[in-house]
């Protein structure tokens, strides 16, 4: 992959640290990479997303004109963008005015349901998306999440199981109802279970003000650091994945858990439209209304040189070379 002497604009959000590790990847192929968060994540932001909601666009306007003046006298070969939270056209419509030669691709971590971005596809060169039921409804590529260089490292040590189950993701009310669920399965059958659900400040305070209480052994007020997370992952037997009812792609501890052959409880129905993923056997479906793992399932092992998923960079080739 060579993006020697190519200039890029990159704008996405900034999640675990994932930018970073793409950026490193363009920098070390050549490219010379300025990079923009998609949102503000400061206090500014939270506050009117959650308090005055009705001036969010608004927002996002201005916090784009201001990604604009940054880049004023600068030209791209490539604008790159992961998702693109509440991007006004006007930004894209500017952004090709200034740079009328550079290719435009975006990529959706997000589904149409949860972050709105259908009506920016026709100002994109290639959109490709994480989501099956987007890539057939707006007849886009499907390309799936990656894995980054950090957990091939792990590949080289033994696997040294410590917990039957593993969980970790971000809150919201569903999956915290659905792993209090998946706690008390394990409870009843002699398993043991690791789950991590991390709750920003906003949400803690809706929860303080309506008066509810939080299971303390699930719900955490500060992030997993990333080294304790793959060093959990990598001492699992499965991954329990509670997806997103509002999408249907595969999360990104799903990519995260077959590179390191770590087997995937889901209940996402969705998950054989990867055909890859579906043959490996590494994934099994649960019904929260009835969980049960197959006992087949949970004592199979998997060998390391099982590639089903995609590294960093082979997931950065699909998205900028082939079209």
């Amino acid at each position: 992959m060579d993006f020697s002497k190519k200039k890029i604009l990159f704008i996405g959000p900034k999640f675990h640290d994932y930018e970073n590790m793409i950026m490193e990847n363009f920098k070390k192929n050549g490219a010379s990479v300025d990079f923009f968060p998609e949102r503000s994540y400061g206090f500014d932001f939270n506050f009117i997303n959650n308090f005055f909601n009705r001036y969010l666009e608004k927002y996002q306007i201005n916090h784009y004109k201001k990604i604009l003046k940054s880049i004023n006298n600068k030209h791209y070969d490539y604008l790159f963008v992961i998702r693109g939270y509440l991007m006004p056209k006007s930004f894209l419509e500017s952004f090709k005015r200034i740079n009328p030669e550079s290719k435009t691709l975006m990529y959706q971590w997000d589904s149409e349901r949860t972050n709105t971005f259908q009506n920016l596809i026709p100002f994109f060169d290639s959109v490709k998306t994480f989501d099956f039921k987007d890539s057939d409804d707006f007849k886009i590529k499907y390309v799936p999440l990656f894995y980054t260089k950090d957990i091939e490292e792990y590949h080289l040590k033994e696997k040294k199981i410590k917990f039957d189950f593993f969980f970790m993701g971000f809150f919201f009310e569903e999956r915290y109802e659905a792993i209090l669920k998946f706690k008390k399965f394990c409870e009843i059958n002699g398993y043991s279970l690791k789950p991590f659900l991390y709750m920003p400040f906003t949400t803690r305070v809706k929860y303080f003000l309506k008066g509810r209480k939080l299971d303390r052994s699930i719900v955490s007020f500060i992030h997993m650091n990333r080294s304790e997370y793959l060093q959990t992952l990598s001492n699992a037997r499965i991954m329990v994945d509670v997806s997103n009812s509002r999408q249907t792609g595969l999360a990104m501890r799903v990519i995260e858990s077959l590179a390191f052959c770590t087997k995937v409880a889901t209940n996402n129905v969705f998950y054989k439209s990867d055909k890859l993923v579906e043959k490996s056997g590494m994934v099994a479906l649960f019904d929260l209304e009835n969980i049960k793992i197959d006992k087949d399932f949970f004592e199979a092992e998997f060998k390391q040189d099982q590639k089903i998923v995609l590294s960093l960079e082979e997931w950065l080739k699909q998205i900028f070379f082939d079209r």
